[in-house]
């Protein structure tokens, strides 16, 4: 079943090598059809939790070499959500390629995201996790890196920090394959657990390379350069699916591995350090993902780059969802995924309006924008509830994730948690608010007098996004009910929760009464104006000139678009603690390149001395292998 799904869009990724260029779109309708295929059969798999397929290609002194995959709740529900949201992408997509000259290629490497993606959440060991994991950074480079110099120079910090996170993680796997044997993931996390009494740094060692693997792909300090980088220069359409589904996968790494080892170690505590409650390990981490937040808050405030301050708005938000999971509770863990699933559709909404931007005025920067609201009213209005819903205010989506996480650090008593989580929060408004502002209220850009709204196939992904936003946020169980499967799958409490409302130990909020009450305060406010006296519309620049013609000044609409340096005053209040990662990536990339040109040098200077030198390192590893293992 789930391999079928996989040699079938691999048998479509072949077949769309031979659809002419001119005919380039037809690559993204059948990439579109596999992707609605994949997902019928997905959403029947909810009754088949626990089904597992093993495929076996070769065995070496009694080691299989296969892969092995499960329908677990969690991958369930990771996958439904994702290949559900990369369709929506994929229709944008068919738009935004007639008549562009893009690269076959990117749509052949589309499908192995696509594939990597259903591998990686169905994944039912170790070795299966690692060989998804790894096509889906390979594909991921060919896709944000199509020829051009800034993509690649920026795809080379994405690529480095998932090369490094990649040799951890098969570190770490080493490790427990060295303990049990086998690539099983359960027996990993049962192993690590039993270590901590026998050998704890050993066991604190390992469980460090996990951290750094998923870590790295989720953008977590101190990984959290690349997506500013990945996501800028990047196909317009890929920074929807690189912000809204794939910096997700190193999340459910760690719900997948790292959650079930903690949950253990809180359960029997034996000689672990327990601080309020849960496993000092998993504290550290809620706070790396509190301060990432606070961060990536900082650095959005600071970008004039629209798809900058959306990817540093996405950081943030994997630092709400990593502070809430590693709180280890119910209420922790269900708001943490429902943060993950929110933030995914509120995103794509986000990165989709800005294609559409991108797509009429080609132009990134928010200075050189503004007043496009009128010019393109269903991208503004996307835009504007996709806001609404990353600023956690009512009925959209991201109130009701918010309300979870800070009913679980409340009710957790982690008041410091808490209250950093909040000023990351309340600092998404401020770049929220210009990024809105700059781009479409403001002053029109003479230039930009003729844009008119994207074609109607571009908008279609746009309207469900908006339906999606307000439905899960009027009717949060539609998302809450399946998480409870993998609360459940966890062993631990459900969380009460209705179609329209949602409980905790301190309160109860009614979604749909919620959405009523400002339903109908909009409503009284539109009566109102509608039966108000007309007005007159009179251009902004007549203030600035007595009504006379302001070209006479020499003056254009421009000039009046105050978006440049937005927040400077306030930016310039943490100068003194500001500190550059980016800086020391960079000098670690000199460090690489000098070394790589030191051992080609090496080489090419005497071939027999290198294949000595190569000869002996190979046996030394095999060597290795065969004491460990």
């Amino acid at each position: 079943m789930i391999g079928k799904i996989l040699l079938s869009g691999v048998l479509i990724s072949f077949l769309s090598l031979f659809v002419r260029k001119k005919f380039n779109y037809f690559r993204w309708i059948l990439f579109s059809v596999y992707l609605l295929i994949a997902l019928y059969f997905i959403f029947l798999w909810q009754n088949s939790f626990y089904y597992k397929e093993v495929y076996t290609f070769f065995s070496i002194y009694g080691l299989d070499f296969s892969l092995n995959f499960s329908i677990t709740p969690l991958g369930w529900l990771f996958s439904f959500f994702t290949i559900f949201l990369t369709f929506l992408i994929s229709i944008f997509s068919i738009q935004k390629n007639i008549g562009e000259d893009s690269e076959k290629l990117i749509s052949f490497f589309w499908f192995y995201l696509v594939i990597s993606n259903i591998g990686i959440f169905f994944a039912d060991d170790f070795l299966t996790l690692f060989i998804f994991w790894e096509l889906m950074t390979f594909s991921s480079f060919f896709v944000i890196s199509p020829g051009w110099t800034k993509s690649f120079r920026a795809v080379n910090y994405y690529f480095v920090l998932s090369t490094l996170g990649a040799f951890f993680m098969l570190l770490g796997i080493g490790f427990l394959y060295g303990g049990t044997k086998s690539f099983s993931i359960e027996s990993g996390y049962t192993y690590l657990f039993t270590l901590f009494s026998i050998n704890p740094l050993l066991s604190i060692f390992i469980t460090l390379t996990f951290i750094l693997g998923f870590f790295t792909k989720s953008a977590l300090i101190p990984f959290h350069i690349w997506p500013a980088q990945a996501h800028a220069e990047a196909p317009d359409d890929f920074s929807a699916f690189l912000s809204g589904i794939m910096i997700k996968y190193g999340l459910f790494g760690n719900l997948l591995f790292l959650v079930p080892l903690f949950l253990l170690i809180k359960n029997y505590p034996s000689t672990q350090v327990i601080t309020n409650g849960i496993p000092l390990f998993s504290h550290i981490l809620s706070w790396v993902g509190a301060i990432t937040s606070i961060v990536a808050t900082f650095l959005a405030i600071e970008s004039n780059d629209m798809k900058k301050l959306a990817a540093w708005s996405t950081v943030a938000n994997i630092g709400y969802a990593t502070t809430s999971i590693f709180i280890l509770s119910s209420y922790g863990i269900a708001g943490g995924i429902f943060q993950i699933i929110t933030h995914a559709i509120f995103k794509t909404a986000i990165f989709l309006a800005l294609a559409a931007v991108k797509y009429r005025t080609h132009e990134r920067e928010m200075h050189k924008l503004g007043g496009l609201a009128y010019r393109m009213p269903v991208t503004f209005l996307t835009f504007l509830l996709g806001i609404i819903a990353a600023a956690g205010i009512p009925p959209m989506n991201g109130y009701a994730s918010k309300w979870f996480i800070y009913q679980s650090l409340l009710s957790g008593k982690f008041p410091f948690l808490t209250v950093a989580i909040f000023l990351s929060s309340t600092g998404a408004f401020m770049y929220l608010f210009r990024a809105l502002h700059s781009i479409f209220l403001g002053q029109l850009p003479e230039k930009f007098d003729d844009v008119r709204e994207v074609p109607f196939l571009m908008q279609v992904p746009m309207y469900i996004l908006m339906a999606l936003m307000l439905l899960t946020g009027v009717f949060p169980g539609i998302i809450l009910k399946p998480i409870n499967w993998v609360l459940i799958s966890f062993n631990l409490q459900p969380v009460k929760v209705t179609y329209t409302t949602m409980f905790s130990t301190l309160s109860s909020v009614n979604s749909l009464k919620v959405f009523l009450t400002f339903f109908g305060s909009f409503a009284f406010a539109f009566i109102l104006y509608l039966i108000g006296k007309p007005r007159k519309h009179v251009e902004p620049l007549d203030n600035y000139t007595a009504g006379q013609d302001p070209k006479e000044f020499g003056l254009t609409r421009e000039l009046y678009h105050f978006a440049l340096k937005f927040y400077e005053p306030f930016e310039h209040m943490f100068d003194s603690y500001r500190t550059n990662t980016q800086e020391f990536y960079d000098s670690f990339e000199r460090k690489v390149n000098e070394l790589g040109s030191f051992i080609k040098e090496s080489y090419s200077k005497n071939i027999r001395h290198s294949s000595y030198i190569f000869i002996f390192a190979l046996v030394l590893v095999i060597l290795y292998g065969w004491l460990v293992w």
